[in-house]
């Protein structure tokens, strides 16, 4: 039974009125925070950790295969237990009527909590989320956590091959999840089995994370999590869908960008490059190119423009 929860500080949730949807990668601190926001619903996946909410007083929790779906206007409190990091889509609330994702939600109970058919990966939400980078239109001042910050990537939804095909992704979401409720498969879980981060793996995530921008290699993960190097690299497949390296890689990228995006950080990119862990600024540029479209130097322009 989750008890409610009280909110020790608010916190606005900024949004470009324009956008119809935006993806973000978020990480959430450990103390409570409360808000609403009464244009757009919300729909919170888990790529690892465990975030507490309570939602118009109706407690319950985003973990492996169970989602949340705040609906505008709803007031929630939230806070985060331990390493966390999740998919958030701000989504607004007529173009979810016109796509068919609000009926599809009622059909499926209307609940804030769903459960949902299949594990969602890293690297399927990676994929979901690649689109190219622009200045950050808003202000994650109510999401930094952690061993880093919220990474949003706003989606307009006209001409944009990332919204197009996040629509289908969500209804085929909210359908499975109302077939899983019609067929009395709700259930409560345990982590691995729930598609949630095993100890031993998160242990040896949380440690890697908390040393970014020092050597880190797949055996001493390996240590960490007391697991042969071939066990870990096929807990990682199955719980994170991809490999310790190709994780940690795209960790250190996500953290260089919040650096980068930081108005208030007049570290050089080449020191960047260094405390994010690469060897050097011309393999930080590369790899952070190849994956945003877009250079260190171009993306930091574009976040002092905006």
């Amino acid at each position: 039974m989750h008890q409610p929860l009280l909110a020790c500080a608010g916190a606005a949730d900024f949004r470009e009125p324009t956008t119809e949807m935006s993806l973000s990668f978020r990480n959430y601190r450990s103390e409570t925070l409360t808000h609403s926001h009464d244009d757009f619903h919300q729909i919170i996946i888990s790529h690892h950790g465990v975030l507490d909410l309570d939602i118009d007083g109706a407690g319950g929790e985003v973990r492996g295969r169970q989602i949340a779906f705040v609906p505008a206007g709803a007031k929630h409190a939230y806070r985060a237990q331990g390493m966390n990091r999740f998919l958030v889509i701000d989504l607004d609330a007529g173009l979810a009527k016109n796509a068919g994702l609000e009926q599809l939600w009622q059909k499926a109970g209307g609940s804030a909590y769903l459960s949902i058919a299949q594990d969602i990966r890293f690297g399927d939400l990676e994929k979901l989320s690649s689109v190219s980078i622009r200045a950050p239109q808003v202000k994650p001042d109510h999401v930094q956590a952690g061993f880093g910050t919220s990474s949003r990537a706003s989606i307009p939804m006209a001409g944009n091959l990332a919204g197009q095909d996040m629509l289908p992704f969500l209804s085929d979401l909210l359908r499975a999840a109302g077939q899983r409720q019609k067929a009395g498969s709700f259930s409560h879980l345990g982590d691995a089995d729930a598609g949630g981060i095993p100890p031993r793996l998160a242990r040896a995530m949380e440690w890697a994370a908390a040393r970014l921008g020092e050597p880190v290699n797949v055996a001493q993960m390996a240590r960490i999590a007391a697991l042969s190097e071939s066990a870990l690299f096929a807990a990682f497949e199955r719980h994170v869908g991809c490999s310790p390296m190709r994780w940690l890689v795209a960790l250190r990228l996500d953290q260089g960008r919040d650096w980068l995006s930081d108005q208030a950080n007049c570290d050089s990119i080449g020191d960047i490059a260094s405390q994010a862990g690469f060897q050097d600024q011309a393999a930080f540029s590369r790899a952070f190119s190849r994956r945003f479209n877009v250079s260190p130097a171009q993306y930091r322009k574009q976040c002092r423009a905006g």
